[in-house]
C-alpha cells in the first residue's frame, strides 16, 4: 500500500510540474514574479569593447566581431528584484524583427557564443522582471526598450566632443570624463573599470541609472547596497578610481584581452 502512494504522489507531482513548465500564465502570475514585480529602478549598463577582454579570467575566449565599433549594451537590469522568472519563454522569432540592431548594439563578445544565447541569458535574468511594466511586456518590447535607450545616450558623440578619445597613450582624470557625462546624464551614472596587465585602470562600463517609465535617474533613497551584492548583476571590474588617471583604450581586435600592448 504504502508503495503504491508513493508512485500515486510521484505521478501527481510529475503531472502537476509539467503543467506549470507548459503554463507561462500560470507561472508569470506565480509567487516568484509577484515579488520581482516590485521594482522602481533600472541600471541600463553599457560596456566598451575596447576592455572587455581586459577583465576576462580566460583570455582565450574574447573576439570582437570588426563590425563593432562603439559602445554597445551589456544589459537593462531592473532594481531590487531578486530572483526572476525563468519559465517566460523566449525564442530566436521573437527578435528578429530587431536582429540586425541588436547584432549591432548588442553582441556577444565571447568567442562561439552565438548572440541569441546571450540575449536569451539577459532575458531569464532581467527580462522576465522588466516584462512586470506593460512597455517592456515581451521579449520584444523589452529588448527594443533597451535599443532605444542606447541610441538615445550617444555617449562617444559626448566624449568626442569634450575631447576624450579612445588611446593607450593618453589617459584621464576621473572628474573630466564625468564632467563629459554629466552634460548628458546628470550625476545619474557609475563608471567601472578593470586593471590591466602593468597596473593602469582602464574604463570598461558605464552604468546609467534610470525610472521605471524609462526616463533618466531614479531617486537614490530608492536604490540598495544589497542590489549591487547580488550575483547575478555582479560585473567584470571594480568603481573607478579618483585618484588616478583612467585609460579609455581602443579597439584591438587582434589583440582584444592587451589592447594597448
Amino acid at each position: 500500500m504504502t508503495y503504491n502512494k508513493h508512485i500515486l504522489w510521484a505521478f501527481t507531482a510529475a503531472l502537476a510540474t509539467g503543467w506549470v513548465l507548459s503554463n507561462d500564465e500560470g507561472c508569470y502570475y506565480g509567487t516568484v514574479m509577484k515579488h520581482s514585480c516590485n521594482w522602481t529602478c533600472m541600471l541600463l549598463t553599457l560596456q566598451w569593447p575596447g576592455s572587455f577582454c581586459i577583465g576576462l579570467t580566460n583570455k582565450t575566449i574574447c573576439k570582437i566581431p570588426l563590425t563593432i565599433q562603439n559602445w554597445t549594451i551589456h544589459g537593462l537590469w531592473p532594481m531590487h528584484t531578486g530572483h526572476c522568472c525563468n519559465c517566460w519563454p523566449i525564442f530566436h522569432s521573437h527578435l528578429q524583427e530587431i536582429e540586425p540592431e541588436l547584432t549591432q548594439l548588442w553582441p556577444s563578445l565571447i568567442k562561439g557564443k552565438h548572440f541569441f544565447n546571450f540575449w536569451r541569458e539577459e532575458w531569464i535574468k532581467h527580462g522576465t522582471c522588466a516584462g512586470c511594466d506593460g512597455a517592456m511586456g515581451s521579449p520584444l518590447l523589452y529588448f527594443q526598450a533597451a535599443v532605444k535607450l542606447r541610441k538615445l545616450f550617444d555617449i562617444n558623440s559626448v566624449l568626442e566632443s569634450s575631447g576624450i578619445k579612445a588611446s593607450c597613450e593618453v589617459s584621464y582624470k576621473y572628474d573630466d570624463i564625468s564632467k563629459a557625462l554629466t552634460s548628458l546624464l546628470g550625476d545619474n551614472f557609475d563608471l567601472q573599470c578593470v586593471t590591466d596587465s602593468k597596473g593602469r585602470e582602464a574604463w570598461i562600463q558605464l552604468k546609467i541609472h534610470l525610472s521605471r517609465n524609462q526616463t533618466i535617474g531614479c531617486p537614490t533613497e530608492k536604490q540598495d547596497k544589497a542590489f549591487y551584492n547580488l550575483a547575478w548583476y555582479k560585473s567584470p571590474g571594480h568603481p573607478c578610481p579618483k585618484n588616478t588617471t583612467i585609460f579609455f583604450v581602443p579597439i584591438n581586435y587582434d589583440n582584444p584581452h592587451e589592447p594597448c600592448n
